[in-house]
């Protein structure tokens, strides 16, 4: 069932509840992307901010096989796991100074263990100057590894650096592979509906999951597609949800025809200043004590930041309950935004770029939830960026 609300300005976390004892999820502070064990994961092509912190002082033990000098810890670690072969490309722009640049392939297990120990493959070293651009040559990446890009700049000093990734999967002969997967249910009748999704940078197809919610249950489901296919019997005024990782999400009211129709589709890449949606927050029942399995959840939200490090958001809590908007309900709300702010922080995202506030039950996007899932719509922590 499709939650009829735009969400190009809000990221929405559903969260689900349990019978389950709190967990103790605060024990250890979690590293910043400043240290190797913090890294930011990579997951898409895209043009990102990257931001040094201003950490003072020097080290030698992070990559003494390879740099045998001093270093500052004023560093930015991140990686790159690809899903399978392929080749990587990425154009490197320092907005203020000069900096030191490292791509290492290590295995997937212990890349920083690997680094430290010298057992890393070094892939390339490089100073960059500021303000230029520095675009390297497509390098070969393995599935079987984790690339992991090391920037650093002396002590104290604080800016950013521009960095546009690329990858591109690759077959068995070392082609391009094209991102398209063609789903047809038509059964062979000759009027379809088509739907195309497409990248509006670069044109190119892009695989993504749609949900279709239809008053014409035989167009209703989930399908994995770039080029999809349907058969429409009778016209049907439907909702199209589609998804994919790294890019914006679409909503689309559609009105499909009898006729044959075409329906293109272009989705933004996330960039500075875009929105992202992210899967289900989970807490304890009447808790702000998230379960264990929402880390994965909230680390990419800290990723998403840490590589757009001019957004600012603001932490949205709300609950689902009956009745008057009680001092309880708000207070709730608020700490559950609260707790996700303080993971963000333990991730090492800026303090003073998070906000955090609760609402109780006064914004449910259900205003009678009779279902389940209109209850646990209502449940919610929203992003909203500022």
């Amino acid at each position: 069932m499709f939650i009829k609300n735009n969400i190009c300005l809000v990221i929405s976390f559903f969260l689900i509840f349990s019978e389950n004892t709190q967990a103790q999820l605060f024990k250890k502070k979690k590293a910043s992307h400043s240290i190797c064990e913090g890294m930011i994961n990579i997951t898409e092509s895209g043009r990102y901010l990257l931001e040094f912190m201003g950490i003072r002082g020097n080290e030698k033990e992070s990559i003494y096989t390879y740099n045998q000098d001093s270093i500052p810890k004023n560093q930015i670690w991140a990686s790159f796991n690809p899903k399978q072969n392929g080749k990587i490309s990425f154009e490197l722009s320092p907005e203020a100074y000069g900096i030191q640049f490292y791509l290492f392939e290590a295995s997937k297990e212990k890349s920083c263990v690997d680094i430290k120990e010298g057992t890393a493959d070094l892939k390339t070293k490089k100073v960059i100057s500021p303000q230029s651009k520095n675009t390297t040559r497509k390098t070969f990446v393995s599935e079987n590894k984790k690339y992991v890009f090391l920037f650093l700049s002396k002590e104290k000093r604080k800016f950013r650096v521009n960095f546009k990734f690329e990858y591109f999967p690759v077959d068995d002969k070392g082609r391009e592979i094209i991102d398209s997967t063609v789903s047809d249910y038509t059964n062979g009748k000759a009027i379809k509906t088509y739907l195309k999704i497409i990248n509006n940078e670069t044109n190119k197809p892009l695989t993504s999951s749609i949900i279709i919610k239809s008053k014409n249950k035989h167009l209703d489901g989930f399908y994995k597609a770039s080029d999809l296919y349907l058969f429409v019997p009778k016209p049907s005024k439907s909702t199209i949800k589609i998804d994919r990782l790294g890019y914006f999400s679409k909503d689309i009211d559609h009105k499909f025809l009898t006729s044959n129709d075409t329906l293109i589709v272009l989705l933004k890449p996330l960039t500075v200043g875009s929105t992202a949606q992210f899967e289900e927050i989970q807490f304890y029942p009447g808790t702000s004590a998230m379960k264990k399995r929402a880390e994965e959840k909230v680390k990419r939200v800290a990723d998403f930041l840490a590589l757009n490090a001019t957004i600012n958001i603001e932490i949205q809590g709300h609950v689902n309950s009956k009745g008057k908007n009680t001092s309880s309900s708000i207070m709730l709300s608020k700490r559950r935004a609260k707790k996700v702010m303080k993971r963000l922080i333990q991730y090492g995202i800026d303090r003073s770029r998070l906000t955090a506030v609760g609402f109780g039950n006064a914004k449910p996007i259900y205003l009678k939830p009779k279902k389940a899932y209109q209850e646990q719509a209502n449940r919610r922590v929203e992003i909203m960026i500022k």
